[in-house]
């Protein structure tokens, strides 16, 4: 498969998530550009591209970081190599560590992601008696709104854009896709915060049970 062809959908499901959704649904229909149809692990691999770019440039402005802060303490008139040690540092580890981690672990969390919306997407499907092939529009749907990862090179505000705007590209999957109305396509988007806040109150409940005897 062409490299260049899947990076190419990959940003025009960034820009156009309502028409490429419109392409996917109705093949025939109109003449312009038809990006490829990615599944979620194809996308997936796309985006961690853009994690790996993250990662590297979080480690290289740590290390601008680093020689401009060393530079500026040698230039200094005072000596506060005494008691100034950067390798005491956790937040340096910490920011070495997550970046590692991130690129380790992203596409094992992607898979599981992937397994969990596909599942959740189906049930609300099957919920609304949409017609079709669930499996497939659940699955552009992921593929779509895993395009949002794009926004991971932008420098401090990469992960704010890359959540705000994978949710805005879920909605625009479920709207077309299931022909969802906008509070339901919001609620289901809301689904993990949803089973999160059920499990913490079953186990506030739990607690509160055991504590009794």
């Amino acid at each position: 498969m062409n490299t260049i062809a899947i990076f190419h959908s990959y940003f025009h499901y960034l820009i156009h998530p309502f028409k490429t959704h419109e392409s996917f649904m109705y093949p025939d229909l109109g003449d312009g550009y038809k990006p490829m149809r990615l599944n979620p692990y194809e996308s997936l691999t796309a985006s961690w591209f853009f994690v790996i770019i993250n990662a590297i440039f979080r480690m290289i402005t740590l290390n601008f970081m680093i020689v401009f802060l060393l530079d500026l303490l040698n230039d200094s008139s005072v000596d506060y190599a005494s008691f100034i040690n950067l390798t005491e540092f956790p937040s340096l580890y910490f920011i070495v560590l997550s970046s590692i981690l991130d690129i380790i672990f992203f596409p094992l969390f992607g898979f599981f992601v992937i397994q969990f919306w596909e599942a959740t997407i189906k049930i609300y499907g099957n919920l609304l008696g949409v017609s079709g092939d669930l499996a497939e529009k659940a699955s552009d749907i992921i593929a779509v709104s895993y395009s949002s990862h794009l926004f991971k090179i932008v420098p401090v505000f990469g992960s704010p854009l890359q959540s705000l705007s994978g949710m805005i590209l879920m909605y625009a999957g479920l709207r077309k896709q299931l022909n969802a109305s906008p509070v339901l396509s919001v609620c289901i988007i809301l689904t993990p915060v949803l089973i999160l806040m059920l499990l913490a109150s079953f186990l506030v409940i739990m607690s509160l049970f055991i504590m009794q005897f």
